[in-house]
């Protein structure tokens, strides 16, 4: 059942909107052939990349008609890694967020291009804010749910049409194979619950407070639309949230966009190993440290 529900998606991506015709088909002859998947890197963990050595890469801006980010930590590119097992995969670093102005199409449309290429699976990243105690700063969340009750029908207007989903977007297969190997590799892990959020502004301390006791372990201000758009289009999903910092409440200071960059930092080279790990376990590739495809030569 799950297979026949799988091709039916496949046999309707093409009919996918809110996707550049003109980026559409030169991200389509840069791949030349199947997706396996996608990766959406949040703020701060573009180190990945590093160390896969891209065959190629491109920034945003030359794709026509394709959204740019303005916010610090979002570069804006897309790189293209290819496996042992030749399984091609497309990074995207960085992403648009509602509070920049962007409606839902351009804040999924990197997952629709995905999704429109054959893509099989999309991990989202993501930086968020701890809203309980427990939940430590550099500790990685694998996301089982979210909420977003506070979003009203901005998120929810332009949506890929279709049928109302049932449950979580977030595919259980894929969620549990992230959390043993980020797990295998020493990072602080737990399974939780993800709130998501218009922003720009922080949560206020009362927000942060009904946000726990709605079950939620951490808030950022992206990923739930992306997993729901990504789950309608019949990708599989999974999803990373690392935690830089504690929410209004429970900060000892104010809270600045720069704790989340240097976060990202201390923590985005242990977390870029584990994704690594596990996106080479999903592409069927053996697990090693090297580079996805081998240096050029000198």
């Amino acid at each position: 059942m799950r297979a026949a529900r799988s091709e039916a998606h496949h046999r309707e991506r093409g009919k996918i909107t809110g996707v550049p015709a003109a980026s559409l088909q030169r991200l389509r002859d840069l791949v030349r052939g199947p997706l396996s998947g996608a990766v959406v890197l949040g703020s701060g963990l573009g180190g990945l990349l590093d160390r896969w050595r891209p065959e190629a890469r491109l920034a945003l801006s030359a794709l026509p008609g394709f959204p740019i980010a303005s916010v610090p930590g979002h570069p804006g590119s897309v790189a293209l890694a290819r496996f042992e097992a030749g399984a091609a995969v497309l990074v995207f670093q960085g992403r648009v967020h509602f509070y920049e102005g962007y409606p839902r199409a351009a804040v999924t449309c990197a997952v629709r291009t995905a999704a429109a290429l054959g893509a099989r699976w999309l991990l989202l990243t993501n930086a968020s804010g701890s809203c309980e105690e427990t939940t430590t700063p550099g500790s990685v969340l694998v996301i089982e749910d979210h909420l977003r009750l506070l979003m009203g029908p901005t998120a929810a207007r332009g949506a890929v049409p279709g049928p109302p989903r049932r449950g979580s977007p977030y595919d259980p297969r894929r969620t549990e194979a992230a959390f043993r190997i980020l797990g295998e590799t020493g990072l602080r892990t737990m399974r939780g619950t993800l709130y998501g959020g218009l922003g720009p502004n922080y949560e206020t301390a009362a927000e942060v407070e009904m946000i726990r006791r709605l079950g939620a372990q951490a808030a950022c201000m992206s990923t739930v639309v992306e997993a729901e758009e990504g789950a309608r289009l019949g990708l599989e999903v999974a999803a990373l949230s690392l935690v830089t910092n504690y929410c209004t409440g429970l900060a000892r200071g104010p809270l600045d966009h720069a704790e989340v960059i240097d976060q990202g930092a201390r923590v985005g080279p242990e977390l870029a190993r584990a994704i690594d790990r596990l996106v080479r376990h999903w592409c069927g590739a053996p697990r090693q440290g090297a580079s996805a495809t081998p240096p050029a030569p000198e």
